[in-house]
């Protein structure tokens, strides 16, 4: 009886104050967070909610790429339901020098993002981030922002690598 005694009550105590929680599985680096054919292009997260006024943040990511360079990615989104309010390099082609990276966006829809490796390594593999968005929701309702086909994958050579999957998120405004 003793022994059901010493058993019986730590083991309650654990049961009872132990919440279950569900594990949210969004970790940028893992694949099996992506809908894009490999190598590819994508979003993380693919889908974003908020409220209108809200800001969220978003990363473009380069997903499953070997012996890439540079980085050419064109985004398009609905300028009517969101803005971009400020695009910085992701952490991808972080080495021994940071990367060149510019963008340019016509506040109508179109964001070009150019990140090229200016390190020793001269190229990288993997799957990482090349920039991290901040977008304003400014309607309510859902929007699309996707990567499009213009957008490229350029070896030391500035050859083109073949980019198989081209993603699509999005964004829902409350």
């Amino acid at each position: 009886m003793r022994w059901i005694n010493l058993l019986l009550i730590p083991f309650s105590f654990l049961f009872l104050s132990c919440d279950v929680m569900k594990a949210e599985l969004d970790n940028c680096q893992d694949l099996a967070n992506y809908t894009v054919e490999l190598p590819g292009i994508g979003f993380c997260p693919e889908f974003s909610t908020g409220s209108v006024g809200d800001n969220i943040d978003l990363s473009v990511s380069v997903l499953d790429v070997t012996g890439v360079a540079g980085v050419h990615a064109q985004v398009n989104y609905d300028p009517q339901m969101v803005k971009i309010l400020n695009v910085e390099t992701g952490d991808f082609f972080l080495r021994s020098q940071k990367p060149i990276f510019v963008y340019e966006d016509d506040g109508q829809g179109k964001l070009d993002i150019y990140v090229f490796f200016m390190s020793i390594e001269k190229t990288n593999d993997g799957t990482g981030q090349i920039a991290d968005l901040t977008i304003k929701l400014i309607n309510p309702g859902n929007s699309e922002i996707s990567i499009t086909t213009e957008s490229e994958f350029l070896d030391p050579k500035d050859t083109q690598i073949t980019i198989k999957g081209f993603g699509v998120g999005v964004i829902n405004a409350d």
